[in-house]
This record gives structure tokens, C-alpha cells and sequence, in this order.
């Protein structure tokens, strides 16, 4: 197999004329780039080079390879370029997609010249994207612990109960976890892991709510309760607009802090090099300022 590497170092000694500015040029030591050109012509089993009053001058060897070497250099330029140029391509969870991760990946692709692709949809569709090969990087309000994936900890983002304004706990910061038992409890999006953090934060308490499935969306459930049609417990981020249009009212539950910590995920054993571990990289960077601000 011929080296991609040595082509690109017998193309810079011909148009430099020399192994010393060719070896500049590259950056490699002229030993290395003579070792280059000697492994290069026992592959091919023909002399390549010669040197000629001092240039060195290609063979009639090296002419017939010269075009040959150019193309594979050419070919390999384009391969990477069209591989790392590609659009990334992130599949998110609804809540994710359209309240927290915007931002973030607006700034990376910015920042690097990077297209990004997202995709939203709900958390089952999202994991089933990614293991598919349809995404590169996922980031979900959980993550089953597939084999051949990496998950790593984004965020931890808190949970509100959220009530009509004219409800009777409107006025209110906090309600015991008893109170939720007898009320309408609104669920959104479908595998969202909401019951999951209840059952570990409320234990047996939990399986006594009484959830009302199929509103497919938070925008769905926050429309739902501003009417009176029940209450939900939602991301705080997603309540922001509402909260502060006094909408909707949001409260804690006493003695325990509800909440989900948000996962990005990517195919285990990426180079660091790759654009999806190196946009990993960088949402985690920012995590870690804005909790040390």
C-alpha cells in the first residue's frame, strides 16, 4: 500500500528541488524526508529521484508517477474535507432541542465553521436515531445505557409544578408532595423520564398520582393547565416566558429538589479530533463556567 504521506513529501521534494526545502516545507527533518522517498521507491521497486548538478530531478519513473501522486494527494484532500465538513448532526429531545441546547450549538458552529443539523423529536425516537448511524451526537432527558455509546452529564435541570394563575395554589412557593395525590397531573412528551424521577424522588407516593398522558408536547400541557385543565410538572426552563408573563405560576415540592440531569451521548471511541467530541467537549466546558460563575 502506497503512503499518502510520502506521495506528499516526493510532490514538495520535486517542486522544491531539493530534500532541505521540501523537508521546510513540511515541517520534517531532511533525514525523514530522504527515509520517506527510499520506503517510497521500495514499494514501487524503481528509482524515483535523482539528483542532477545539485537538484534533485525526477526519473523517468518519477514523471510517470508524478500525475499518479497528485491525484492521490488531491483525493485524500477531498475526502477530508468532505468528511470533516459534513454537517454535525445532533438529535435532541423536544424539551432539550427547543428550551436549553439551542445556543450552545449556535455558538460551536460559529465558533469553528461548523454546519449543524439538528433534529427533535421525543426521547425514544432520539435514542433510536442515534443508534442508527442518523446522528452523531444525542442529547436526551435520559439514556438506557446502550453498549457501543458514551454518555456523559451535561446538565441538571430543576423540575416545577406549574398551576393555573387564578389555581388555588398560585400564591404559594411549595406544596407538600401529599397534595399532588387526587390532582390531574398533565404528562407531555412520551418517554420524557418525568415518572422515572418522580418514582425515585417520591417513592411510593408516586404510583398514588394520577397522570393524564397524550398531550404530546410541553406547549401542549403549559396551554392545557393555563385553561384549568390540570397541573404538570415540567423543566423549569420551559416556563420561563410564562412565569414571567405571570401566565402560570410555578412551585417547588417541600423536601425534595425535583430534578433531571440531561445527557449528551456519542458513539464511544471518537478521536478527540472528531467535530462531536469536540462539540462535547465544549458544551461541558461552558456547563462547568456557568456553575463556577
Amino acid at each position: 500500500m502506497l503512503s499518502l504521506i510520502h506521495a506528499r513529501t516526493f510532490l514538495a521534494v520535486i517542486e522544491a528541488g531539493g530534500f532541505r526545502p521540501a523537508a521546510r516545507k513540511l515541517a520534517l527533518s531532511p533525514s525523514t524526508a530522504i527515509e520517506h522517498i527510499r520506503q517510497l521507491e521500495a514499494d514501487l521497486a524503481v528509482p524515483l529521484l535523482v539528483r542532477l548538478r545539485g537538484q534533485v530531478k525526477s526519473t523517468a519513473y518519477g514523471a510517470a508517477f508524478e500525475p499518479l501522486a497528485r491525484a492521490l494527494v488531491s483525493t485524500a484532500e477531498r475526502a477530508h474535507e468532505l468528511i470533516t465538513k459534513a454537517p454535525l448532526r445532533i438529535a435532541a429531545s423536544s424539551n432539550v432541542g427547543i428550551y436549553s441546547l439551542q445556543p450552545s450549538i449556535a455558538r460551536f458552529g460559529k465558533m469553528h465553521g461548523i454546519a449543524i443539523e439538528p433534529w427533535i423529536g421525543a426521547n425514544p425516537a432520539v435514542a433510536e436515531r442515534l443508534s442508527r448511524g442518523l446522528a452523531d451526537v444525542a442529547v436526551m432527558e435520559w439514556w438506557d445505557g446502550r453498549p457501543g455509546f458514551v454518555a456523559k452529564a451535561w446538565r441538571s435541570e430543576p423540575l416545577k409544578v406549574i398551576v393555573a394563575r387564578d389555581h388555588p395554589w398560585a400564591g404559594r412557593k411549595a406544596i407538600s408532595a401529599t397534595e399532588l395525590v387526587g390532582c390531574r397531573i398533565l404528562g407531555g412528551e412520551a418517554g420524557s423520564g418525568t415518572g422515572t424521577v418522580l418514582r425515585k424522588q417520591l417513592g411510593a407516593l408516586a404510583d398514588r398520582l394520577t397522570t393524564i398522558d397524550g398531550y404530546g408536547s410541553t406547549e401542549a400541557v403549559k396551554r392545557a393547565v393555563r385553561t384549568g385543565n390540570g397541573i404538570s410538572i415540567v423543566l423549569a426552563s420551559t416556563i420561563t416566558d410564562e412565569i414571567t408573563e405571570g401566565a402560570l405560576a410555578a412551585l417547588d415540592i417541600e423536601g425534595t429538589k425535583l430534578a433531571k440531569v440531561i445527557s449528551i451521548i456519542l458513539p464511544s471511541g471518537l478521536p478527540g479530533t472528531s467535530n462531536s467530541t469536540r462539540l462535547v467537549a465544549f458544551m461541558l466546558r461552558e456547563t462547568a463556567c456557568d456553575q463556577a460563575l
